[in-house]
């Protein structure tokens, strides 16, 4: 029905979504997905200002999805926001027992920092993800 500022408002038919914990979510998982996958595109076509405003919206209900924060790490680093982008890396950095996430978010670390004007440790970082990187390649060859 149209109100008076005539715009259609729908409301959902549809029962929240409530977890296993008891908290009502907002975003269902294909909500999630499709939000992530159309973020995605975007910073693959170089938007990435629309990509992050797509995972900041699902980044306030899923905050510790693995997954989403790398996305949201990399959209951020790609809108030069380094510190926020840090802030992000560092929640990976407690969340994400990956062994092959390191070198990546060490990466990512290097390009934040760099953002930030941060030099210096830009340089340390990214100089040890060169020296891990090629120890293990070196190891993968043997």
């Amino acid at each position: 029905m149209a109100g008076p500022d005539k715009v259609q408002h729908f409301t959902s038919t549809q029962p929240p979504i409530v977890s296993e914990t008891g908290v009502v979510e907002l975003i269902s998982g294909p909500e999630r997905d499709l939000l992530c996958v159309l973020s995605y595109i975007y910073l693959a076509c170089g938007q990435s200002a629309k990509s992050l405003t797509l995972l900041r919206l699902v980044a306030h209900e899923q905050s510790q999805d693995i997954g989403l924060l790398r996305i949201l790490a990399y959209a951020l680093i790609s809108e030069r926001r380094g510190n926020e982008a840090l802030s992000v890396l560092d929640k990976l950095d407690k969340l994400d027992d990956e062994p092959s996430s390191c070198l990546p978010l060490m990466l990512m670390r290097s390009h934040a920092l760099r953002h930030t004007g941060r030099m210096t440790e830009a340089r340390a970082v990214f100089k040890r993800y060169v020296l891990l990187r090629g120890s293990t390649a070196a190891i993968e060859q043997q």
